[in-house]
């Protein structure tokens, strides 16, 4: 029998990514949506500039969601980490890119809201979802790999 809270990598982050779209039908994971469609359908609620930051960038940003409250629109962008929930609280920060740090950092110079979602695995089976305004207290900027050099 396999462990989900036992695996790493890339598997747990797109099994995390999954079950935050299962709490939101409105968020749109870029790694399932096709982004050539996702603007033809969206791309009338974006600014030119946001248009072309957002397709540049697309499979580099977990997730998006456009909200309109009053009728003023927001634009949510999600990095989302997915990491195991103890009866012991521990002191380490999930790790990012530099690059996924610049990112972010960069997108509210378009007008986006970056955000920062935890999805916590819990021991029996169960899991929850903090979001939080993306900053960097909340994480810690990962040594590059020999990949990124």
């Amino acid at each position: 029998m396999h462990n989900l809270k036992e695996g790493k990598g890339t598997f747990k982050g797109t099994i995390g990514e999954c079950m935050f779209k299962l709490t939101n039908d409105k968020v749109v994971i870029t790694k399932f949506f096709n982004k050539n469609k996702y603007f033809s359908i969206f791309g009338k609620y974006f600014e030119e500039k946001q248009l072309r930051f957002l397709q540049e960038n697309w499979y580099s940003i977990d997730a998006i969601e456009i909200i309109f409250v009053e009728g003023k629109k927001h634009i949510f962008l999600y990095e989302i980490k997915t990491r195991n929930k103890y009866k012991k609280e521990l002191s380490y920060k999930p790790k990012m890119t530099e690059a996924s740090h610049i990112l972010y950092n960069r997108s509210r110079d378009y007008g986006l809201i970056p955000k920062l979602v935890t999805v916590w695995l819990h021991e029996n089976g169960e899991y929850s979802i903090d979001i939080e305004d993306f900053h960097k207290s909340l994480y810690c900027i990962d040594k590059p790999k020999k990949y990124d050099l």
